[in-house]
């Protein structure tokens, strides 16, 4: 594993440290019921009830001469009932440090993990467009959703363990050592704890071929995430070009493949614990060996087996720990793709605060690249407060990627945009984007009610101003018509709503906001020619004094505007009143002749 990779997870834990403190002292309490008391239970406590008049005589502990010598004793008169108490109050220190130390760390982790799923989805928010457009849509959700179960498995799953078999094995360990240490011939025991490093290799070695096939199946559910997202989100087309059973086979292979590494990473996994009980069986073969070998009493070799059966439980699990370690670390290495992401579009540490401005823009020898092409070259134009632009040219000339660059959705390579003379890397993104209003060719709608919807252009804003928004956006009519009214709810996407509805609303968030930048970025393209006749009316309302930029494929909705700009191969090639532009440059001459003959 990286160095120091649970770093980034340590300041999740913030919470949970008196949570975790408790966990320990019970695991400590757990370790020593285990490891001391069932060995002294089975070895000494029953012989001395039940053996001969030796064994009766004989005492519990012996402490080695370097310890004092003592000699402890059962209660004279007290020894069945010390005996038949014993083992239930074993069991109930044992199951009650068990369930505390359990319940703690587990809490714990609960809580790790909902810190660390919200800082992932925070830092989603916080993405710029070009991560998105790189990272799909079921692979996110998996990261999100899937991968975080790897924190789980870290602090959840495995860290009851953590707390509690450690402590066992240290006890049984160090119960080992101090008996080998106290009879005769003892010493020799001490090579039957060689089962223990090796043991730890194996668990090593067998964790080092689960972690690469677990990030293989990890990717291996991303993808079949990203066909069921892709394939729930296209219902319409799948039915339209009769693609189901092209649907289900590429479902079926790709769970086929998960199907195939998940018996992989089964395979690896299952095998180590009974390669560790063949191991412990010898380890314990070796103890009877060697105990017949010196002649040790019957009572001090059970004490001994029994210690380093005790002992081999705990290196069990933790090898089980390991490999648990290495399936996560593939859902940690793709967590930390998020979580480590640098944000390419961060407020500077001096970002001044920026209230209502009026709307001016000025672009200044401004170029943006995706990957090693440029999409705008070296750019300069100005744009007063109030006055509306549409930008026209072919499909991929720049004209959404320069609108884009407006709210800081990017940063350009090169150059600077300002606002009212102030740079827009200078001022707060959130106090930016409150002066900018966006209307776009797909409006998105929550699965919320209509109210909610249109009121997300204002936090807060009453019921009252909400009518009013949608009023001016031409949507009151059909919004009151409907038997819940503003209270409808409009479905997943708005897709209880029609397309022109849906425009609308998003227009009447736009009213709501009342922000002095609008942005219309193929506001009508996806409508029809009916409806979009009814809606350029509330466009035109909504633009008056506004300084507004539309990108327009539709030359209907670019008739009224103060200026016209032409794209064409990320420079601006036209620049002017519509009239004007139309005269001097053919690529906008021709667009607007192919539309008006109904070519375009």
């Amino acid at each position: 594993m990286k160095s120091g990779r649970y770093k980034l997870y340590l300041t999740h834990l913030k919470g949970s440290r008196r949570l975790l403190f408790m966990a320990i002292v019970f695991g400590l309490l757990y370790g020593s019921a285990q490891s001391v008391g069932l060995p002294v239970l089975i070895g000494k406590i029953l012989p001395i009830i039940f053996g001969t008049a030796t064994e009766r005589a004989a005492p519990v502990f012996t402490f080695p001469h370097w310890l004092g010598g003592r000699e402890w004793f059962l209660p004279k008169g007290f020894e069945l009932t010390f005996a038949v108490g014993f083992l239930p109050a074993v069991f109930i220190l044992r199951g009650v440090s068990q369930f505390f130390a359990s319940y703690f760390v587990n809490l714990a982790g609960l809580r790790v993990i909902d810190s660390v799923r919200t800082a992932v989805f925070a830092k989603l928010q916080r993405m710029h467009l070009g991560f998105f457009a790189r990272m799909p849509t079921g692979d996110l959700m998996q990261r999100l959703t899937g991968d975080v179960q790897a924190v789980r498995i870290v602090l959840v799953d495995i860290s009851t363990d953590a707390i509690i078999q450690p402590f066992t094995l240290i006890g049984a360990l160090g119960f080992v050592v101090f008996k080998c240490l106290s009879v005769p011939g003892g010493v020799n025991f001490l090579f039957c704890l060689l089962v223990v490093p090796v043991s730890v290799f194996l668990a090593r070695a067998i964790g080092q071929a689960l972690q690469k096939r677990a990030l293989n199946a990890l990717s291996s559910a991303s993808d079949l995430n990203s066909i069921v997202v892709e394939n729930l989100q296209s219902p319409r087309e799948i039915r339209a070009y009769g693609l189901q059973e092209r649907e289900e086979r590429r479902f079926a292979q790709a769970s086929l493949e998960g199907l195939r590494l998940q018996a992989k990473l089964a395979r690896y996994d299952k095998s180590l614990s009974p390669l560790l009980e063949i191991i412990a069986a010898c380890g314990i073969a070796l103890a009877v060996w060697i105990g017949a070998a010196v002649g040790m009493q019957y009572t001090d070799l059970l004490m001994i087996i029994t210690a380093i059966y005790v002992a081999y439980e705990p290196v069990k699990k933790l090898g089980r720990m390991s490999n648990l370690l290495a399936i996560a670390e593939g859902g940690l290495t793709r967590l930390e793709d998020v979580l480590l992401a640098p944000i390419e579009v961060a407020d500077a540490a001096d970002a001044r605060p920026l209230g209502r401005v009026r709307g001016a823009l000025a672009f200044d020898r401004l170029t943006f690249t995706y990957g090693e092409e440029p999409v705008l070259r070296d750019l300069t134009i100005a744009i007063p407060a109030g006055q509306s632009v549409a930008l026209v040219g072919p499909s991929g000339a720049g004209k959404s990627t320069f609108v884009n660059l407006v709210p800081r959705f990017f940063d350009p390579q090169q150059g600077s945009i300002a606002v009212d003379g102030q740079n827009l890397r200078g001022v707060r993104q959130f106090d930016l984007r409150a002066n900018i209003s966006l209307v776009s060719q797909e409006p998105v709608l929550f699965n919320d009610s209509i109210l909610e919807n249109i009121r997300l252009g204002r936090a807060g804003a009453t019921e009252a101003e909400v009518r009013e928004a949608a009023r001016l956006a031409g949507a009151l009519d059909f919004i009151v018509a409907m038997p819940e009214g503003f209270t409808t709810r409009v479905g997943e996407r708005g897709s209880r709503l029609s397309g022109g509805q849906r425009q609308r609303i998003s227009i009447a968030r736009a009213f709501l906001k009342d922000a002095p930048i609008l942005i219309l970025d193929e506001a009508t393209s996806a409508l029809d020619t009916e409806t979009e006749r009814g809606i350029q009316a509330s466009l035109q309302l909504l633009m008056k004094g506004r300084t507004t930029l539309i990108v327009a494929h539709r030359f209907s909705t670019i008739r009224y505007v103060d200026r016209v700009l032409v794209f064409d191969q990320g420079r601006v090639v036209a620049d002017g009143p519509r009239e004007e532009v139309y005269r001097s440059n053919e690529l906008f001459r021709r667009l607007w002749d192919n539309q008006s003959k109904g070519l375009g």
